[in-house]
C-alpha cells in the first residue's frame, strides 16, 4: 500500500508569525540561557512531559532555585533527582499539589516563599485534553477540560499575586495550544479552554503592569504530543521548549508581555520587531475589540 505524502511542518507553517522558524534549540536562543542564573523558578505540572523538560532546562541553565509541584508526591522524586543531578547548585523543592484546589495552591506558594523567599518565573503546565464532536463526547468529560486548565491557571496566577504581589514583577507563564486558534473538530473542550488562557493573559497585562505574562505555545512536541492525529507532526524538541522560557524571562521579550507567543518563532525577529507588535497589538486577540472602535459602525458609510 502506497504511504501519503504530508509535511510534517503543516502545522508550525499554520502559525508562524516570523518569516523563519525553528523546531529545535538554535544559537540565538541559546545564547539567552545564561539568565536563568540566580532565578527562582516555579512550574506546576512537572512530574512528566513538558514541566519535567522545562524544569530540567532551567537546571542546566543554573537557576537558583526551582519549584516543582505534581497531585503525587512520588511521582515528583525522580524528576528531583535529575534536577540536582543537573545542577548540585540548584535548590529543588518538590510538592504535592492539585492545582484545582484553591487551598492547595496557597500552600504551594506560601511553601515557595518560605525556601526561597521569591519568585522570578512562574509555569502554569498544568491541562488535560481529549477528543470528541460536541454531542457526542460525555458532557462530564467535556467541562472537565475546562475546569482542570481554566482553574489551573488561574488559581496559580491568583495565589502568586495574593502571596508574591500586590503587583509582582516576575515573568508568568500559561502554556497554550495551536488548537485555540485553529478550529479543528473534535476538540472544542481544549480549544475553548486554551483559547480562555490566551485572554486570562490579556486581562492579567492590563491588572498588573509589572507582572510579565505570556501565553506560551509549546508546538506540537517530539515525544510528548499526547492526540493521535497530531503525533506524526510532533517535531519540536523539550529543549527548544524549555529555552524559550528562560528567554521569555531574560527580559528580551518584555514588550510582548501579555501575548501569544509561539516557542517556534525566531527570537531575534521577535525582539527587532518588538515595538511595532506592542504598539500594533499583533500578538493580541484582536477580533471585536481590535476592529470596532469606539464609535462602532465598522460598515457604515
Amino acid at each position: 500500500m502506497a504511504t501519503q505524502d504530508f509535511d510534517p511542518d503543516m502545522y508550525t507553517k499554520m502559525l508562524t508569525f516570523t518569516s523563519t522558524y525553528h523546531r529545535e534549540l538554535y544559537p540565538a536562543l541559546d545564547a539567552a540561557q545564561s539568565s536563568a542564573a540566580g532565578k527562582y523558578v516555579l512550574i506546576t505540572g512537572a512530574s512528566q512531559g513538558l514541566g519535567r523538560a522545562m524544569a530540567l532546562s532551567w537546571a542546566h541553565a543554573g537557576a537558583a532555585g526551582i519549584a516543582i509541584c505534581s497531585r503525587k508526591l512520588d511521582t515528583l522524586e525522580p524528576v528531583a533527582a535529575e534536577l540536582r543531578k543537573a545542577s548540585a547548585t540548584t535548590d529543588v523543592l518538590a510538592l504535592a499539589c492539585d492545582t484545582r484546589k484553591s487551598s492547595d495552591v496557597a500552600n504551594l506558594f506560601e511553601k515557595a516563599k518560605e525556601k526561597f523567599g521569591k519568585l522570578d518565573v512562574v509555569i502554569t503546565n498544568v491541562g488535560i485534553g481529549d477528543t470528541g464532536m460536541i454531542g457526542q463526547q460525555d458532557e462530564d468529560a467535556w467541562w472537565e477540560i475546562l475546569h482542570t486548565n481554566v482553574r489551573s491557571a488561574h488559581l496559580t496566577a491568583h495565589h502568586y499575586i495574593r502571596v508574591f504581589g500586590p503587583d509582582p514583577a516576575g515573568t508568568l507563564i500559561t502554556l497554550a495550544s495551536g488548537v485555540a486558534v485553529v478550529t479543528i473538530p473534535g476538540t472544542s473542550a481544549y480549544g475553548i479552554s486554551k483559547a480562555a488562557d490566551i485572554q486570562f493573559v490579556e486581562y492579567l497585562d492590563v491588572e498588573y503592569a509589572n507582572l510579565k505574562a505570556f501565553s506560551m505555545d509549546p508546538g506540537v512536541v517530539k515525544d510528548v504530543a499526547a492526540m493521535p492525529a497530531f503525533i506524526p507532526f510532533a517535531h519540536d524538541t523539550p529543549e527548544l521548549v524549555g529555552a524559550f522560557s528562560i528567554w521569555l524571562a531574560s527580559g528580551k521579550a518584555d514588550k510582548l508581555k501579555g501575548s501569544y507567543v509561539h516557542v517556534t518563532w525566531n527570537v531575534e525577529e521577535l525582539e527587532k520587531h518588538s515595538d511595532e507588535i506592542r504598539e500594533k497589538g499583533l500578538l493580541k486577540n484582536k477580533f471585536l475589540g481590535g476592529i470596532l472602535g469606539q464609535e462602532g459602525g465598522i460598515l457604515r458609510k
